[in-house]
């Protein structure tokens, strides 16, 4: 087969159709390639983001070219374990509908002036849901053309990408930093409270995850690390025990022609796995401050995690317990 791209830069790319594929999903969306930027970033309209899942928050994102998803693809490729499907342009939206994205994306402004009505009225501080009727939304224009098209700006702001290249998202490697680096803006933002933020990534995020960790830790299998066959249970002997035959792969039966793998046996969730968070969460706690609620389920998780781990039956002295 010949050629199509024949792209000599990446230059020769602009203007064909690609599909962008959010990670861990396999649905595709159809765009065309209008630019690129020096930024480690995709600007492209925010239904197309909220198509792919996307919400602009700078997770990782992809694009491939059309041709590539359609042919250079084949369901026998992918794996068969879980999460196989995933990551795959397994189907492709050509058209964009905005009534069936997710609903965040049809908040965006698309206001090319305020009128005096909206500003007077922002003296209060209502609720913006109070005065939304006085701004262009994206989801008061769906039914009509202006619905992916026209949206507005109030300022001229020169390059779309004349800002960093790379987000702190990206930049900030550790979970903490990047906890932290939230944190410390929520403080010198006098719209946002820092113990409510605190309170509520702790809540969403660091409290499901250690939940989920700490039962995933109590069901989980135990995997041979030389042939990677799974237990429910570790086997008596301690070891694995299931069947290899010598003429290479697993063996149904111990006759002749097969042996016992004898591999040691390892658990699939380790004990770091479940306590990764706890402290950070104890330190953002110390620093900013948390309600009396959150604080106390940080405390009953965390007892639940030493409760695990630690053996109550054994205690550890020094000779000052004896001074």
């Amino acid at each position: 087969m010949d050629a199509f791209y024949e792209a000599g830069d990446e230059r020769d790319l602009i203007g064909h159709l690609a599909i962008g594929l959010a990670p861990h999903t396999s649905g595709g969306v159809l765009c065309r390639i209008i630019g690129w930027t020096t930024a480690s970033a995709g600007y492209a309209h925010p239904l197309f983001h909220a198509a792919k899942r996307r919400n602009c928050d700078g997770d990782e994102d992809s694009l491939m070219m059309l041709l590539d998803g359609l042919l250079n693809f084949s369901m026998s490729i992918l794996p068969a374990g879980r999460g196989g499907l995933m990551d795959a342009p397994l189907v492709l939206s050509t058209r964009i509908n905005p009534r069936e994205i997710d609903k965040e994306a049809l908040n965006v402004d698309c206001s090319w002036t305020y009128t005096r009505a909206f500003y007077e009225a922002t003296i209060s501080r209502p609720h913006p849901n109070e005065i939304e009727k006085l701004v262009d939304l994206a989801g008061d224009r769906i039914g009509s053309i202006g619905e992916v098209r026209g949206y507005g700006w109030t300022h001229d702001s020169g390059k779309l990408d004349a800002g960093p290249v790379n987000s702190s998202y990206k930049t900030l490697k550790t979970m903490k930093d990047k906890m932290l680096a939230q944190l410390a803006l929520g403080q010198r933002l006098r719209a946002v409270s820092a113990q409510r933020v605190a309170s509520q990534v702790i809540e969403s995020h660091f409290l499901p995850d250690l939940r989920g960790n700490l039962m995933a830790f109590t069901r989980q299998k135990v995997r041979c690390v030389k042939c990677a066959h799974s237990y429910r249970r570790v086997p008596l002997a301690g070891k694995c025990i299931q069947n290899i035959s010598t003429s290479g792969g697993l063996s149904g039966g111990r006759g002749d022609g097969s042996t016992l793998c004898g591999g040691n046996v390892v658990l699939t969730v380790s004990e770091g796995a479940v306590r990764k968070y706890i402290e950070i969460t104890r330190e953002v706690i110390e620093n900013y401050g948390v309600d009396d609620y959150t604080k106390q389920r940080v405390e009953w998780m965390t007892d639940s995690v030493d409760s695990l781990f630690n053996d109550d039956t054994v205690t550890v002295m020094t000779l000052n317990d004896f001074v």
